[in-house]
């Protein structure tokens, strides 16, 4: 087949209203634009489905298939649906039969945990101190107690020396 020499015919684009002012095909861009419709930059609708099941974890209770009621007596299904929905708000309010020890239990190791944090931190201070300050322990080895008692023995015989010979007899 031979070759048209003639320029390819462009479609007339449709006019977009900007600010009450219609502005002319023949301004606008090239013929390549890009019209979407939707959210920005979303170009497929398939990014924006949510998959089936939703976010539950494969074999999860609420993904397994459903039992149905053994009775078939809509009192007996109402009973029981009140029953459960009271028990849900005992629960919600602490009044179940195992809520109060559980609460009494937590609270206890909470207030466990507490006081070892704070023994914790204290005894990190501690340590923090005893770094910060200059070690200076006295240590009673034999190099240091002997001379010690030395000097003590000695400042007590002065004592005892002057006040028997210091005094003056009258």
């Amino acid at each position: 087949m031979a070759k048209d020499n003639t320029a390819p015919q462009k479609l007339p684009l449709p006019t977009t209203q900007q600010s009450g002012t219609e502005r002319p095909a023949s301004i606008a861009p090239a013929a390549t634009t890009k019209i979407t419709t939707g959210k920005r930059g979303s170009s497929s609708t398939r990014k924006n489905k949510t998959k089936i099941g939703g976010t539950a974890v494969p074999g999860a209770r609420s993904t397994q298939p459903r039992e149905t009621p053994t009775t078939s007596n809509p009192q007996q299904q109402q009973a029981e649906s009140y029953n459960r929905l009271m028990r849900r708000r005992m629960d919600n309010m602490g009044m179940g039969t195992s809520a109060e020890s559980d609460r009494m239990q937590t609270l206890q190791e909470q207030r466990q945990k507490r006081i070892e944090r704070k023994k914790k931190r204290l005894e990190e201070r501690r340590e923090e101190l005893r770094k910060s300050l200059p070690a200076s322990k006295i240590k009673l080895g034999r190099r240091v107690l002997y001379p010690l008692i030395g000097v003590a023995v000695l400042v007590i015989l002065l004592i005892v020396l002057y006040i028997v010979f210091g005094h003056p007899i009258r």
